[in-house]
Parts: structure tokens; C-alpha cells; sequence
């Protein structure tokens, strides 16, 4: 009998957490939507630079309409309770920054699963997020996921040489996506951009169709490279400890040893295919050739459970 009233007990204590939970969401939901709101400014916060231009800036934050975002938003905090909105508008910054690579270059894939998660909340609302694509670019930004989480160092070493001389690198960058060229330095992409002409450089790495927005940062992105390659070398460093912009730093870490050392808190030395502490596969790759030009898609190489 006494084991009978225990099974009973245990049903209603279930019964009864699960009657709260029910009070406490739209409660919940009320608190993720009105903290949303009152940081919502930081989540449009990205800052213009020398090659992204305040122009694409301005097109991606208007693409991105404030209820679609906000339901996103509250969606991914229900799944994710202990995160402040503080820490989730760095997850938005970096899948913003992600977006503005994946207009911008060809083939592009994702080395994140927090940020993939959010991506995978916004495709959830099909046309939602369809008509954001169109507002941006005038294209859908696919999304091709894997079944499983995909080994991809070549890419990432692509992803790599494009975010480091787009944005800054600072301490958010790197706990979301690790640490830079960790497999490799990226000579090879050192050589093209050095050598070939603004439309073979386009043909290559380019994606194509893509905003007018786009294509002009594509041309920035290509114009500074050329210009500042020659010079930046010896002043990387002190450009990083002073701007977190990254770029300069790399040249100097791509063009010797004897400085490796001195960039191991921006670029890792050795491969290792978790991060530590952040519990998600921070970066991938196959041992194929890339081929850019070949698919102007964004895949996910972080992700196990993707159903897009």
C-alpha cells in the first residue's frame, strides 16, 4: 500500500512541475521579449570597417524585421533559459557576421552549433525568412547540413582568412569560433589574392549573383588586401593591441615561424576539433580540394541533428 501512495505521489509531483512550467512560460516569454527589446540595439550593432561597408550593414539590419527576429529570439531563450540576452547578442552578432560572409563569398560553411542553432530556429519560419534573404541579397542563403559533425579544415582555414579581414577579432570571436588557422595558414589563398585579377578573384571566391552591396565589399575586401599585404607585416601586433582588428597580425604569422608564438592567443598552432570548455565543434573539413565557385551555398559542418 505504502508503495502505492509513492507511485501516486510521484505522478502528482510531475503533474505539478509540469502545471508550473505551463504558468511560468508566458511569463518567461514576456521577460526574453521585453529584454529583447530593451538590448535589441546591440544586436543591430555591427560596426562598419574599411571593407564592410555601412551600406551592407544597413541592408542586413533592415532585412531582418524586428517581430521575425524577436520571435527567433524568444524561442531560442525558452531553449536556453540560462543565458542571458547579453550573451545571446553575441551568438546574433556572429551569425550576423556569418551572413554578411555568406553574401559576400561563395561557398561559406558554419563552425559553430550555438550559432548554427539560432540559423536553425530562423529557417524554422520559412518565409519569414525566405523574404530576409530576398531584402539582403535578392537570394535565399541555403542551408545544407550534415548528418553528423564533418572534419573540414580546408574550409575552415577559408573561413578563417575572410573573417579576419572583415571584422575584428576579440575575445567574443574567439570563444565562439576558437582560435584562427589552426590547421593551416592559408598560403594558397595568400597567392591568389596576391596574383590574380579582380575578375578571376570574383569567378573564384566570389558568390554570384549577389547584392550590389555585396559585390562592393567583395571589390573592398579584394582592393585592401593588395594595398596593405606589403605593409602590414612588421605592425601587426600593435594594430591587433590596439584596433582588434586581426589582419595585420596574420600576415606576419603567415609569413614566418619565428613569430608564432607571439599571435597564440589569436591563431592556434596545433589542430584539435573541440573547443575547450565551449561543448561544440568549433571547426571542420574533408581532405577534397575546394572549389568555391562550385556552390554559392552555406553548409553546416557543426551540427548532428540538422532538418533543414
Amino acid at each position: 500500500m505504502t508503495f502505492f501512495y509513492v507511485i501516486l505521489a510521484a505522478i502528482f509531483a510531475v503533474l505539478l512541475v509540469n502545471f508550473v512550467k505551463g504558468l511560468s512560460e508566458p511569463a518567461k516569454m514576456k521577460r526574453y521579449q521585453n529584454e529583447f527589446r530593451k538590448y535589441r540595439e546591440e544586436t543591430l550593432d555591427l560596426h562598419a570597417t574599411e571593407i564592410v561597408s555601412e551600406a551592407l550593414i544597413e541592408k542586413l539590419n533592415t532585412a531582418l524585421d524586428f517581430d521575425y527576429m524577436e520571435k527567433v529570439n524568444t524561442e531560442f531563450r525558452l531553449k536556453h533559459p540560462r543565458d542571458s540576452q547579453l550573451k545571446v547578442n553575441q551568438a546574433w552578432r556572429e551569425l550576423k557576421r556569418y551572413f554578411i560572409l555568406a553574401a559576400v563569398f561563395g561557398k561559406v560553411e558554419m563552425f559553430n552549433s550555438v550559432i548554427d542553432e539560432l540559423w536553425h530556429i530562423m529557417l524554422k519560419y520559412r518565409q519569414e525568412y525566405d523574404e530576409f534573404c530576398q531584402a539582403f541579397i535578392g537570394r535565399t542563403i541555403q542551408h545544407h547540413p550534415h548528418s553528423e559533425p564533418v572534419f573540414k579544415p580546408e574550409e575552415r582555414t577559408l573561413f578563417d582568412f575572410y573573417y579576419v579581414q572583415l571584422f575584428t577579432v576579440d575575445s567574443h570571436s574567439i570563444q565562439k569560433w576558437g582560435k584562427f588557422f589552426k590547421h593551416d595558414k592559408g598560403l594558397k589563398l595568400l597567392r591568389d589574392f596576391e596574383t590574380l585579377e579582380l575578375e578571376q578573384l570574383k569567378g573564384k571566391y566570389m558568390r554570384n549573383p549577389t547584392s550590389m552591396q555585396a559585390e562592393r565589399t567583395f571589390e573592398a575586401f579584394t582592393s585592401q588586401f593588395k594595398e596593405n599585404r606589403p605593409m602590414t607585416e612588421l605592425n601587426g601586433r600593435k594594430t591587433y593591441d590596439q584596433t582588434d582588428y586581426a589582419a595585420p597580425a596574420y600576415f606576419t604569422y603567415a609569413s614566418t615561424d619565428d613569430f608564432d608564438s607571439e599571435f597564440k592567443d589569436i591563431f592556434g598552432n596545433e589542430p584539435n576539433t573541440v573547443s575547450s570548455g565551449s561543448g561544440h565543434v568549433d571547426h571542420g573539413g574533408h581532405n577534397g580540394s575546394h572549389d568555391s565557385s562550385s556552390d554559392s551555398s552555406s553548409s553546416c559542418s557543426s551540427c548532428s541533428s540538422c532538418s533543414s
